[in-house]
């Protein structure tokens, strides 16, 4: 169960819940703008319970350019779809001019 509901998860206690890759098998989400990492990985670690990461990589946008996109990867694909949903951090912010 997560911090939300009142309960600790096991793999934070033991320190294995955050890793420094993501694993094939892990479901992932490419975002290709700014993000606060900070803010998702406290969102994750307060409202999901299975393990993931948070990697900065390159890849390509639509025009074939190379950018820098930041990779998450959560192991429960269910999770992955809360966090899409559920985590404003990740949506872009519309500038009014």
């Amino acid at each position: 169960m997560s911090l939300n509901r009142g309960t600790v998860n096991a793999l934070n206690v033991l320190g294995f819940r955050k890793l420094s890759f993501i694993p094939e098998h892990f479901a992932r989400l490419s975002i290709d703008h700014r993000i606060d990492v900070k803010s998702v990985e406290h969102w994750i670690e307060y409202n999901l319970n299975s393990r993931y990461s948070i990697c900065r990589n390159y890849g390509l946008d639509h025009s074939r350019k190379v950018i820098e996109i930041t990779e998450i990867g959560l192991e429960d694909a269910k999770e992955l779809t809360m966090l899409s949903l559920g985590c404003q951090h990740l949506h872009k912010k519309k500038e009014l001019f």
